[in-house]
C-alpha cells in the first residue's frame, strides 16, 4: 500500500484518531485544559503529516530530485561515491520519493548502532537504481525506531513517487562520482522538488 495524493500520509492516520478520542471525551466530561492541549496535539499532527504535492524544478532525463525534505548539512567527496548529510527536523514534510524513475530496495535494517547519529539503535538503506546509475539514501531515526515507513519491495518507481515516511532523524544520500552536484550545505531541499544534481 503506497500513500499517493491523501491530504495526511496514512502513518498519521492512527495518532489523529486516537487525538480525536480524547478530544470526544474531553467535550463529553467538560475537561477544557486536557481538551485545549489535546487540541494543540491534533494540530500539530496534521502539520507532521500533510501529504503535498510537488512539482519538480526541471524534469530532464539526468535530474536527481531530493529524496527527501531537509537542511543540507554536509558534502563529502570519497572514493567512489559523493555523500551528502541531510538533517530531517519533525516539522518538515515527511513523504520519502525517488529521486529519478527506476529500480528502489530496501536494501537493509540494521539493529544495535550506538552513537549520537544513530540515537534509536538502528538505520534503514534504501537503494535506487536506473541503468548504469546506482544511489543510497541511509535513514537514521530519532525520538523512536519505528518512524521510519517503506511502501515497497523491490520495485520499480516512476521519478517523485512517494515511496515511504521518514518523520525525523539525520538521513546520507550517496551518490555516484558522475552527478554534477547542486545544492550546497545550508540548503533547504523539499521532495521530488530541489534538484539534487545531473548525471554527467
Amino acid at each position: 500500500m503506497k500513500t499517493t495524493t491523501q491530504i495526511i500520509a496514512k502513518e498519521g492516520w492512527k495518532p489523529i484518531i486516537i487525538t480525536l478520542i480524547v478530544l470526544f471525551f474531553c467535550w463529553l466530561f467538560g475537561w477544557e485544559i486536557i481538551g485545549f492541549l489535546a487540541f494543540v496535539f491534533l494540530f500539530c499532527l496534521a502539520y507532521f503529516y500533510y501529504n503535498p504535492e510537488r512539482i519538480a524544478q526541471d524534469i530532464s532525463e539526468g535530474v536527481i530530485l531530493a529524496p527527501l525534505d531537509g537542511i543540507i548539512t554536509g558534502i563529502e567527496n570519497q572514493e567512489e561515491s559523493i555523500l551528502i548529510q541531510i538533517k530531517k527536523p519533525i516539522c518538515f514534510c515527511g513523504m520519502i520519493r525517488m529521486p529519478f524513475s527506476g529500480e528502489a530496495k530496501k536494501a537493509y535494517h540494521i539493529h544495535g548502532l550506538a552513537n549520537a547519529q544513530e540515537s534509536t539503535g538502528e538505520k534503514v538503506c534504501l537503494e535506487f537504481k536506473k541503468d548504469h546509475t546506482q544511489a543510497s539514501l541511509i535513514l537514521y531515526p530519532k525520538i523512536c525506531p519505528r518512524n521510519v515507513f517503506v511502501y515497497f519491495c523491490n520495485s520499480s518507481f516512476k521519478e517523485g513517487e512517494r515511496i515511504g515516511f521518514f518523520l525525523k532523524g539525520n538521513a546520507k544520500l550517496q551518490l555516484p562520482k558522475n552527478v554534477e552536484i547542486k545544492v550546497t550545505i545550508g540548503d533547504k531541499i523539499q521532495a521530488s522538488s530541489s534538484i539534487m544534481g545531473y548525471i554527467r
